[in-house]
Parts: C-alpha cells; sequence; structure tokens
C-alpha cells in the first residue's frame, strides 16, 4: 500500500518528480542525430533506438520514419565491410551505409531489413581511409536495444570493377551416413555478389562459381581441419535481395550485382554437381565441369569421422565449419581473398551439425583460433594471424600461438591456410638455435576422399642443428600428387622447445615450381640465448663460476648441452673466429682476470 503524508501540493510535486525520473531513463541516445555519430571499428557495439528520434531514410525496411541512430566508421582497409545485428536484437532492424550524413548530401550505399529472420545484415565495397556512416534503425517505428557486430575484410570489390562472390550465409547444414564410422554434411549457400559488375554463373560457364566445405575443431588450445568435401558447382543464379546492396534484376547466367542466390544444403549436397579439388586452380578460378561418378551416402560430400566429434575424446571442443568459392571472374578482377567464410557450429548427440552465431563472411576459419580461443565469442589474445601472398599468385593465411609450460619449455604451435593458391605450400621451416632441445614435434593435415588424386602420407619431419622442418613427403618434380597444402585446407605445426620466444623469419616453401620458390612470414620462433661471451653458466656475469662449465664444453659438447641446456657453448668462442676450441682459452682467461 502507498501511503503519502504532507499537502496536496506535495503531493503534486512528488508526481511530477516521478515524472521527471521517468522522462530521464528514456532520453535520447547520445547518437540520435548522424551529425554526432559515434566513432567505431570493427567488433561489437551495443546501443539503443529507444527515444531516438528520426534523421535519415532508409530505401529497405519501411524505415523512412522510424527512430535511427548513427555511427561513424572509418574503414581500416580496401575491400568489403560487414554489418550484421543477427543473433544481436529482439526485435526487427534495419541497417544501412551512407557515404556521409543526409543533410550533408551523403547517398544510401546499403540497406537491409530481413537477412536473418527479422534481423539485418549488409555487406558493401570500402576504401581504406574513407569515413562512412552507419544507420541503425526498425520496420515501421520498431525500436529497442541491440548488439551490432561490424567486421572488415581486405580485398574483393571495394568500389573496383567486375564481378565479386562472397559466401554470405549457410543457416543450415544436412547430414548423411554414417558409412564406415564417418559421416558426410552438406552446407545451404547464400551467395552476393558484391561487385559493381555481373558475375558469371551456372552451367553456361562451365559451373563457375563453386564452392569447396571444410570442417574444423578448435580443442586443447589448437585448432586444426577435421574434413573436407568436393566442390559444388553452380547451375543458375536467382536474383534477389539480402545482400543490402541495390541488386540489378540480374540472374540465370549471372548473379547480378548487388543480387542473392539462395541453395539449400540438399540441393548442394546431390554428388552429380561435386567436382573434384584437384581439378580447380583457385588463383586463376579454372576448372572443367564436374566428372560424372557415384557412390555410397558420404561419397564427395564434406566427411568428417565420428571419433574427431566424439564428446567423450573431446570434451568442450569447439566446432566450426567453411566455405570457400573459386570464381574464374571474380579471380580475373582481383576479388579473391574474400572468398572464405565461417561460422560457428554446435554438434549434438546424433552428430547434427547446427551453425549459430554470426557468419564471418570473408574471413577464413582460421581466425577462429584466435577469435573463441578462450571459449565463445572469448577472443585468444596470445594467438596472431596474418596473410602471406605470393609474389604473382595466391595468398596463404597463417595463426601461431606459443605457450609457456611452466616447466623451462615453451610450445610452439602453428597453422597455415591455404585460401587460393595453385602454387601450393610444400614445406614450412621453423629456426631454432643451436642446442635447442627440441621435443613432441607434431603434423595435422586433413584426408582427401572420394577418388581425389593427391596422397594422404604425413608430411616428413626434421629436426637440425638450426631449424625444424616439415615437408611434402615427395617434390613436385618426384611426384605431382604428393601430399600439399592446396587451396582451401589448412595444416598445423607444432613442437616443444627449450627457449623462449622471439621474433623470427618463418619458411614457407612451395610445392610448385615459381619464383620465388618460398615465402616468408614474421612468426615467434625459439630464441638465441642473449648471454654475454665467456658466460658459460648462463647467469649473466663472467666469472669463476664459469671456468668449469667452460672446460666441459671445450672437452664434451654434448655433457654441456645436457647440463645446461638453455645456454649456448658458442658463448666460449671468445676469440670470435665461429669455432670453440684451444685457441679460446687465452681470450677466456683474459676474461675472467680483466687482462
Amino acid at each position: 500500500m502507498l501511503r503519502f503524508f504532507g499537502s496536496a501540493s506535495s503531493l503534486r510535486l512528488a508526481v511530477a518528480a516521478t515524472a521527471f525520473c521517468g522522462a530521464a531513463a528514456l532520453a535520447q541516445p547520445a547518437n540520435n542525430s548522424c551529425a554526432n555519430a559515434i566513432s567505431i571499428g570493427d567488433g561489437n557495439t551495443a546501443g539503443t533506438t529507444v527515444a531516438a528520434t528520426n534523421d535519415g531514410t532508409g530505401t529497405c525496411g519501411a524505415s523512412g520514419t522510424a527512430p535511427d541512430v548513427w555511427y561513424r566508421y572509418i574503414a581500416p582497409v580496401t575491400g568489403t565491410i560487414n554489418l550484421q545485428t543477427c543473433g544481436g536484437a529482439s526485435w526487427d532492424t534495419v541497417l544501412g551505409v551512407w557515404s556521409a550524413c543526409p543533410s550533408a548530401g551523403g547517398s544510401e550505399m546499403a540497406c537491409n531489413d530481413d537477412s536473418c529472420g527479422l534481423q539485418s545484415g549488409v555487406i558493401a565495397p570500402i576504401q581504406q581511409g574513407t569515413e562512412y556512416w552507419i544507420r541503425v534503425s526498425g520496420y515501421n517505428g520498431a525500436s529497442g536495444a541491440f548488439t551490432m557486430n561490424v567486421q572488415s575484410t581486405e580485398g574483393g570489390g571495394g568500389g573496383g570493377e567486375g564481378g565479386d562472390v562472397v559466401y554470405s550465409d549457410f543457416p543450415g547444414v544436412s547430414r548423411y551416413g554414417p558409412v564406415g564410422g564417418i559421416y558426410a554434411y552438406s552446407l545451404d549457400t547464400y551467395t552476393c555478389n558484391i561487385g559493381s559488375g555481373n558475375l558469371f554463373w551456372g552451367n553456361s560457364h562451365n559451373g563457375s562459381p563453386e564452392v569447396g566445405f571444410n570442417a574444423y575443431r578448435l580443442s586443447n588450445g589448437r585448432l586444426i581441419q577435421i574434413g573436407l568435401g568436393f566442390c559444388k558447382q553452380a547451375c543458375c543464379a536467382a536474383a534477389g535481395t539480402g545482400c543490402g546492396l541495390p541488386c540489378n534484376g540480374q540472374g540465370g547466367s549471372v548473379l547480378g550485382s548487388g543480387c542473392r542466390d539462395v541453395y539449400g544444403a540438399g540441393y548442394n549436397s546431390a554428388q552429380s554437381r561435386l567436382a573434384a579439388r584437384s581439378q580447380a586452380n583457385a588463383f586463376t578460378g579454372a576448372f572443367p565441369i564436374v566428372n560424372s561418378g557415384s557412390g555410397d551416402a558420404i561419397f564427395r560430400r564434406l566427411q568428417v569421422a565420428v571419433a574427431d566429434m566424439d564428446p567423450a575424446q573431446h570434451p568442450g571442443a569447439l566446432y566450426f565449419m567453411e566455405g570457400v568459392y573459386v570464381a574464374f571472374d571474380d579471380a580475373a578482377a582481383g576479388n579473391a581473398h574474400n572468398n572464405a567464410t565461417y561460422k560457428r557450429c554446435t554438434v549434438n548427440g546424433s552428430y547434427d551439425w547446427a551453425p549459430t552465431g554470426v557468419p564471418q563472411i570473408g574471413v577464413p576459419a582460421i581466425q577462429a583460433w584466435q577469435d573463441h580461443g578462450l571459449g565463445v565469442n572469448t577472443p585468444d589474445s596470445s594467438v596472431t594471424t596474418g596473410t602471406i601472398d605470393v609474389p604473382d599468385e595466391g595468398r596463404f593465411h597463417y595463426a601461431y600461438k606459443v605457450r609457456d609450460l611452466g616447466n623451462g619449455t615453451w610450445r610452439y604451435d602453428y597453422a597455415v591456410f591455404n585460401l587460393n593458391s595453385d602454387r601450393s605450400g610444400g614445406s614450412l621451416s621453423v629456426p631454432v638455435p643451436a642446442n635447442t632441445v627440441i621435443t613432441n614435434v607434431g603434423f595435422h593435415d586433413v584426408n582427401y576422399h572420394s577418388g581425389e588424386p593427391y596422397s594422404n602420407t604425413d608430411w616428413v619431419v626434421n629436426v637440425g642443428p638450426t631449424s625444424v622442418t616439415w615437408s611434402s613427403p615427395q617434390t613436385y618434380a618426384q611426384n605431382q600428387n604428393s601430399n600439399a597444402l592446396r587451396w582451401g585446407t589448412m595444416y598445423n605445426f607444432w613442437f616443444d622447445a627449450n627457449r623462449p620466444p622471439a621474433n623470427a623469419d618463418i619458411t614457407l616453401g612451395l610445392f610448385k615450381p615459381h619464383s620465388p620458390q618460398s615465402v616468408v612470414f614474421v612468426a615467434s620462433a625459439p630464441a638465441a640465448p642473449s648471454f654475454p661471451i665467456g658466460d658459460m653458466n648462463c647467469d649473466g656475469e663472467v666469472n669463476n663460476f664459469d671456468i668449469d662449465p667452460f672446460v666441459l664444453a671445450l672437452t664434451d659438447p654434448d655433457a654441456y648441452a645436457a647440463q645446461f641446456p638453455n645456454c649456448d657453448a658458442m658463448n666460449g668462442d671468445t676469440n670470435n673466429d665461429g669455432v670453440l676450441n684451444n685457441f679460446d682459452i687465452d681470450p677466456f682467461v683474459a676474461l675472467l682476470t680483466g687482462g
């Protein structure tokens, strides 16, 4: 029961105060007007349109008079921007990308109402350093709180010429089998052409574009690829909306600029439309039409072994699927760097995969190691990612992580994904200092199947005095179908070492002949000791305690390495001639005595 003691005027003041407090709770958002747009970058942004007014309009979603809020975004790369409220709002959102504020004469570049249920997704070309304005509104006056995910991807259209294919989403996955302890899967394909020109499509263009499906598992701090399939080739394109760009209405033998084509997982699983990856040149986008042939329920489809999904063997594991497109006109236009998209999936007790969350458009699944390394949507800052471009050819992505095991050793983990290099990876070499103790060397690849001619023999590892090197079992000259890191696949490499990390040049050798025959990227590797010359016990000083270790290094190098594993015997090269021998004795004595 509410009781009030006081005069009527006091009561009126109390009611007025209550009304004022209620109004304050519904104050306009700070970015209610475009002129006051909040600056944001890539990642998640939380906001609300509650109590906002209208400061713009939209070409979609009947949002011309709806409440809206604004954000300012400076493109960090030339490529594409992907905006999503998918899973980030409980109401009917509308998203738009503008070249400037409406009051400043800006125009709407892209708009989307219902990309994922009642939520929105927009893909638009961007140019590095250019400012863009993002409008968040609602259908027919709807408003509410939201979380908007923003991601930029280098490469692709960027406002350039030609068709530009991106894999925008796969809401569904179908399952087949099992056969021999293996299930097979197929994905929906929601495909957008975000380029300025039409994208060739279907049988009249030799089945271009084609898309290969992949599966990954993240567990125990490491992301590995656990499955791949043949490539689904295109038939005929619809001319739908849903990409957030104006669709020019062209379909059939092309996917029109700004248009979306949708196929279900069931159609994409048709084995008569699945082509071998070995027939494709992912850099040029060239490939022949699918070969005839038939098989069992898992034939040619994305195959994953039950053992790789067993929760008893992989407790707490996270799973991801990925699609990688190849298209010859997309490649010719230089728009192939955004052709991979990944999305997290859950796996139930029947081994059904269910996509969840926001698709990472234009981003390969290797990025999931960093994005979800410490749990769902919890990034692992110790994972570093980057790209490697082969001169006049394709692109690789890499990721690495170093873990201090707490016992005087460190674990070095590397992953390399081949996006579209036809030259393929043939070796990986990590430099190590002399006398480094290397243990627990490992390698992981993914198996080809269904008649692909490529060998599944694991790479050979060589632990040398100055490097750890993995390489294809045979060279290209010896066997063109030897196991190589081919397009649309990711390989893992790891070892433990008794030295802490420092930046070093990691060498990725190419499998097929090319000039140059290798490319280099910078990543962490075991560091050389940084102790002064003559410091033979590695305590940071040169004194009498170094005499016995110095003698041991001269007389029994193996025993010295075992007793002082974190030291370098070459600290005893006191005359700096590159050799540890008796000629170093007098200079060593001089260091000790100050002579």
